[in-house]
């Protein structure tokens, strides 16, 4: 198949964008960068500017499926003028692709599409599903809630639509991982905040298994891109620890400290959201990680 790829240089596109090459995939992808074009038979970059809305319309040809992962990072500072841009990067990256497909003749009939667990509601106690239609009315939930929205309008081309809510991805090197073990390796390790919250992991080799599950199969509809055992924060900062063979004993940092030196960005840390994957795994995807210990065995296994 021809995959269009959009935020393919990043910690998650860079990844599935090698894994596809390697299964015989031919790969399109959008950048914004002359310096970053390529002209392969099977790999081609092609240039787009989200904020004055232009694109490339070659990217578009002999497309299948377009995997849609643009979007500023969300672990900048969360000041008024980052929020804006956290907003519109998505937003408007998928207003640009929606509005191309709707006046070109073009062979796409998937759209898949990233969005993140923060749609949910901070919730100790509940377990949620994709059912759950009430976002969370904090900024993150909100972005979710208006990219996904944009995202599931790909069906009024006729184009299917899917979305992935990630999860906490857990890598070595990128993600939120590496800021939790720089202070577990100095022995600096606690809790942040109360230590109950629910943290929804997922090894990064099982995103990128999942985005392509999504792809062969032609899934359809949203999906919790997570894996099955979440655990709350306490638990979940110990198994690190003891993978690295440290110990957790600082005192909890109070969730009023955090507030006053993340600000609202502290609820990345802080806010609590058990989430299912069964519809997944209903889908016949199977896990390669799906309990934290072996996801830790396999990042840190040479430490």
């Amino acid at each position: 198949m021809k995959i269009l790829i959009t935020g393919a240089t990043g910690f998650v596109g860079s990844a599935l964008t090698k894994k596809l090459l390697e299964k015989g995939h031919q790969i399109h992808y959008l950048t914004t960068s002359e310096k970053k074009i390529e002209n392969h038979s099977n790999y081609k970059g092609f240039l787009w500017n989200v904020a004055k809305q232009e694109i490339d319309n070659n990217c578009f040809e002999g497309v299948d499926i377009i995997v849609n992962l643009a979007g500023k990072s969300i672990n900048s500072r969360w000041n008024a003028k980052n929020k804006k841009e956290i907003m519109e990067s998505r937003v408007q990256a998928s207003h640009l692709l929606f509005r191309s497909l709707s006046v070109i003749d073009h062979t796409v009939v998937q759209v898949i599409s990233a969005s993140a667990i923060g749609f949910y509601p901070s919730d100790y106690e509940v377990c949620y599903t994709e059912k759950q239609q009430q976002a969370n009315p904090e900024f993150l939930g909100q972005v979710c809630k208006l990219w996904e929205a944009h995202n599931l309008k790909f069906s009024e081309l006729g184009i299917q639509s899917t979305i992935f809510r990630f999860g906490l991805i857990l890598s070595a090197d990128e993600g939120a991982l590496p800021q939790f073990t720089k202070l577990i390796r100095l022995n600096l390790g606690s809790c942040l905040g109360s230590g109950k919250q629910w943290y929804s992991w997922i090894h990064y080799e099982d995103v990128i298994g999942m985005l392509i599950y999504g792809i062969e199969q032609q899934l359809s509809g949203i999906y919790n891109c997570v894996a099955p055992h979440p655990l709350r924060q306490k638990e979940f900062l110990n198994t690190i620890a003891k993978q690295l063979h440290k110990v957790n004993w600082l005192p909890r940092v109070p969730e009023l400290f955090l507030k006053i030196v993340l600000g609202e960005k502290h609820q990345l840390v802080t806010d609590s959201q058990q989430v299912s994957s069964e519809k997944i795994v209903n889908k016949g995807f199977e896990f390669k990680f799906p309990v934290l210990k072996k996801a830790l065995a396999d990042i840190y296994k040479e430490d």
